[in-house]
């Protein structure tokens, strides 16, 4: 039975009406699920709660985290850990979410059923007057990446009514209340500063919980700070050299035992008139040998490139790309031509990546938005993620071989219209009637055919 068909009751677990078309699961055959929900819903009244951390009343915010605070990693969320940000964002805004339904067939297998035209479906596509849906869900994979939690406010669903728009709202200014491991409240700060305390019901809650207090969020950002903090100061410390570089390309050495020809006031002209015909832009003897002092010796020096911490930074980044679980091919680098390698690191990245976080914000929005309606509805984002192509015709030329499936079901599965002759069986080569009019196949050159005398020669 789906859970979702199960309606808890203070008194134990009930069960709805059938749906149309359809024939709900009911009480007289429960399942494992149900049997021990019943049986543990004593239990769970008779042992009162733990008051973990944080007390009781107090505030919890990302200020009490491991991590950063949500301003900070969203301020910091520059270069490799942005490009990944970005990617996973972009895949998960490119999902459909849909509206399914729990039912029973005709022979009575459990299926779901896709509800296009349902109230929440139409809330999921216009979510927001100025956000799309791909947008909301891009702002809120992103929130989700860097600091561990996303908000939407449910605008509409106070009382009895049920949400019209889904409104984002930044993590770093919305705060749980937390009483006895439950939220009992959001205490949300506008723009002005002002703090407001809105009921839990009103407000969606995406997280990854901090296993050290599961009240609290944890993203992929906090615990690579180290990494990615490593790679900026690397980063401008390079840019810094570049900008404002102070190491002289030569210098200019007296030579032992010489005296030095210059004064103060001469260097000064020495330097001015060295600019004046060297420089590599506008030198009036640019390109031409250069003629250095009496007592002097020109001496190159060694310029920093970047080339020895080159090594250093692929490092870092490679190591912030599997943090955030992101393939480099995925990004735009081809590590292999092939395109094998290109689909494998796809579906990785479909698999591993994307499909925690997809997961996430559909059991969000059943648990959270698709309660207020009726229906006993759950979202599903379409599948997504890319199944083994060779496996699957493999397994699609066993199936017509051995007469599991006809031609007709194979073209279903493509989205093909049925064939007068696909409901005819698949033969094999020893499967095929012999008529005897096959004989004159594979026969040899200049014998006459099966039946003639051997004196009547065939005729041409």
């Amino acid at each position: 039975m789906h859970p979702r068909s199960i309606v808890w009751h203070p008194a134990g677990v009930g069960f709805t009406e059938p749906p149309p078309g359809g024939v709900r699961l009911s009480a007289t055959a429960p399942t494992i699920r149900e049997r021990l929900a019943s049986w543990l819903a004593p239990a769970r009244a008779a042992t009162p709660p733990i008051d973990f951390e944080p007390l009781a009343g107090q505030t919890f915010g990302p200020a009490l985290a491991n991590q950063p605070a949500h301003e900070v990693l969203l301020r910091e969320s520059l270069g490799v850990v942005d490009t990944a940000t970005r990617a996973i964002a972009n895949r998960v805004s490119s999902l459909d979410p849909l509206v399914k339904r729990s039912m029973r067939d005709g022979a009575g297998s459990l299926v779901d059923e896709t509800v296009d035209d349902h109230p929440l479906k139409l809330l999921l596509d216009r979510p927001h007057p100025n956000l799309t849906r791909r947008q909301l869900l891009r702002l809120t994979t992103q929130y989700i990446v860097t600091v561990g939690e996303a908000y939407w406010l449910k605008v509409g669903a106070q009382g009895d009514g049920l949400p019209v728009e889904l409104h984002p709202m930044p993590p770093a200014d919305v705060h749980p209340i937390v009483r006895q491991g439950v939220v009992e409240a959001y205490v949300v700060r506008d723009g002005n500063g002002l703090e407001d305390e809105l009921p839990p019901d009103v407000v969606c809650r995406f997280f990854f919980p901090d296993p050290e207090s599961p009240w609290r969020s944890e993203g992929y950002f906090g615990p690579s700070a180290v990494t990615s903090d490593s790679r900026k100061f690397a980063g401008e410390h390079l840019r810094r050299h570049y900008q404002h570089n102070a190491t002289p390309k030569s210098a200019l050495e007296p030579i032992e035992g010489a005296t030095p020809g210059f004064t103060p006031e001469e260097a000064k002209r020495f330097r001015t008139l060295w600019n004046q015909l060297y420089s590599t832009r506008d030198g009036t003897a640019a390109g031409a040998p250069a003629i250095i002092p009496p007592s002097y010796k020109l001496i190159e020096l060694a310029m920093q490139t970047g080339s020895e911490i080159t090594p250093l930074l692929e490092h870092w980044r490679d190591d912030l790309l599997m943090a955030f679980g992101v393939p480099r091919s995925v990004l735009g680098q081809v590590v292999s031509g092939d395109r094998s390698s290109a689909e494998t690191n796809q579906f990785v990245f479909d698999l591993h990546t994307i499909l925690p976080i997809a997961q996430m914000i559909e059991d969000g929005i059943t648990l959270q938005i698709a309660s207020d309606f009726e229906g006993e509805v759950f979202c599903r984002f379409d599948e997504f993620v890319s199944s083994d192509k060779r496996f699957e015709l493999e397994r699609e030329t066993a199936d017509l071989v051995n007469k599991v499936r006809s031609i007709n079901d194979v073209r279903e599965d493509r989205t093909l219209a049925p064939a007068e002759w696909g409901e005819l069986p698949v033969g094999k080569v020893g499967e095929s009637p012999y008529t005897g009019e096959e004989l004159s196949f594979g026969m040899p050159p200049g014998l006459p055919p099966a039946g003639l005398p051997e004196d009547e020669p065939p005729e041409m």
